[in-house]
């Protein structure tokens, strides 16, 4: 089934439900990249107290549908999955309600939340805001996360950055107490997320005001350093900058409980894979494993991400990488290639295989990559499949190997017993 924004279907299906998501407190996060590891900094940090259940929906999964669904960092079993998300079904189908994939996957999660009793839901939106099937959550408390805003999903959410800011924007409904912005989106970005608060009357602050010195100003627990986080990136800190906001508000406003030690503990034990990760790669008949670089990096602005973490950490002056690149079809590929591949690379395009529960996505062929890859390097050949890919990086060359281009890729990767993360 094609992805079909809209709230109608869910709403209808959450009915037969009871209507969990308006009895909870939510935690939405909206925005192009990051969102994911505000969810994880969020639930990592709220579930240090004893006292807090904290359920986090996060898409697309890495390594398995199940890792979409999380109660205090533990995902949902196979069994729970299955039983819930059978059961929804077959209400979907019996009152013929409609309901896509991803809108049967969300209701999974906010029942699951319902029945191991979440007193905090953290949500990542999936697709926009607006109309995002996490957007039809009520709640008792309403509070807004705002991530880097970037182009992606034109073909959904518009053409300019204002289109996509305002789709995004629209996760600020009434009754939404508190939004925190990333400050260093684009000016014409935070002028919709701004005219928005405005509308339904909610507080809202940008992060690069509490941001200086590799460190982040709270008002509950002080100064808190990036460094205590173990996420790799520069662009990390914004994300962090965002969570904190969120954080510190629900302290100062006592709609939480978190001391300072509860908070370094939730911030220093933080994970979140596939992300800027290295891991071994083990190749049959070989000592020594494979340095790999693996990271989701799927459009422009998480391309320039990886490029600029690449010629900091990875990339010894002008030597070569070799890339291990797949891509979703359909995605645009000037602006993910250009920032990240020189001539000097050598580029193994793969493809990646059926992604569960999300029938939709496809991978590019590996022909139509190479004719867009080549407009870069020279140094390019194909395999059909990432452990093939991987095995032709590791028999062939000492280069520095960065795996990229797609989130189901890295997950395919992590999915294979030759790898130690």
């Amino acid at each position: 089934m094609a992805i079909e924004l809209g709230l109608s279907r869910i709403s209808k299906l959450l009915q037969h439900l009871g209507n969990p998501q308006n009895k909870i407190n939510v935690l939405r996060i909206a925005g192009t990249n990051g969102k994911g590891s505000v969810c994880s900094l969020l639930q990592s940090v709220l579930q240090t107290n004893a006292n807090y259940q904290v359920g986090k929906f996060t898409s697309p999964h890495l390594v398995h549908i199940t890792d979409c669904i999380t109660v205090n960092g533990k995902s949902i079993t196979v069994k729970d999955y299955n039983g819930i998300r059978s059961r929804l079904q077959e209400v979907n189908e019996t009152h013929k309600l409609g309901c896509t994939e991803f809108e049967v996957l969300t209701c999974t999660a906010f029942e699951y939340f319902q029945i191991k009793k979440c007193n905090w839901w953290v949500l990542e939106v999936g697709l926009g805001g607006r109309l995002d099937a996490t957007n039809c959550s009520l709640g008792a408390n309403k509070i807004c996360g705002i991530t880097k805003i970037g182009m992606d999903h034109q073909g959904f959410l518009g053409n300019t950055l204002e289109q996509i800011g305002t789709e995004k924007a629209g996760i600020i409904v009434p009754g939404v107490q508190f939004v925190a912005v990333d400050g260093t989106n684009d000016p014409k970005v935070l002028d919709v997320i701004k005219k928005r608060t405005d509308i339904v009357h909610a507080t809202s602050s940008l992060t690069n005001s509490i941001v200086s010195d590799n460190v982040i100003k709270t008002k509950s627990w002080g100064n808190i350093d990036r460094d205590i986080v173990p996420l790799n990136g520069d662009y990390q800190m914004s994300n962090i900058a965002v969570a904190l906001s969120l954080l510190d508000y629900l302290q100062g406003e006592r709609k939480a409980s978190i001391s300072l030690q509860q908070l370094k503990d939730g911030l220093q034990n933080v994970r979140w894979p596939g992300r800027l990760q290295n891991v071994l790669y083990y190749t049959e008949g070989k000592h020594e494993p494979l340095k790999l670089l693996i990271d989701g990096a799927h459009n422009g602005d998480a391309a320039i991400a990886l490029s600029r973490y690449i010629d900091q950490h990875v990339r010894d002056d002008d030597n070569p990488i070799t890339f291990v690149i797949a891509v979703t079809q359909g995605k645009t590929l000037e602006p993910l290639l250009s920032p990240l591949i020189k001539p000097q690379d050598r580029v193994i395009v793969t493809r990646f295989g059926p992604v569960e529960g999300m029938p939709w996505i496809t991978a590019m062929t590996t022909s139509d990559l190479i004719s867009h890859v080549s407009k870069y390097t020279k140094n390019v050949s194909s395999q059909p499949s990432v452990q093939k890919a991987i095995d032709q990086a590791s028999e062939s060359c000492s280069n520095p190997t960065v795996l990229c281009g797609s989130l189901y890729l890295c997950g395919e990767l992590l999915r294979t017993k030759n790898v130690n993360s």
